[in-house]
């Protein structure tokens, strides 16, 4: 997999204490679920466990195997839509 960083997408997702390490681990977790973004064309939002809490990250596809991270946040898991 490759992620397209820049300051940007970097600082925004630290402004809600999630590291770029944590949210390409969210990627491949064993219990990753990638929902589309009914909202937004291009964009998908995925669940995952990640350092045993429940990681929520937003991204789009830039090329075909690459991905933008828009933004991420850790949420309770009773807010997660999978089990």
């Amino acid at each position: 997999m490759i992620f397209h960083w820049d300051d940007e997408n970097r600082a925004h997702i630290a402004r809600h204490g999630i590291s770029e390490f944590q949210a390409k681990a969210a990627f491949q977790a064993e219990d990753v679920t990638v929902f589309p973004d009914a909202a937004r064309l291009n964009r998908w939002v995925l669940e995952a466990t990640v350092e045993d809490r429940t990681l929520k990250v937003a991204f789009a596809r830039v090329f075909p195997e690459g991905f933008r991270v828009i933004t991420a946040h850790w949420m309770s898991p009773k807010r997660r839509r999978t089990p």
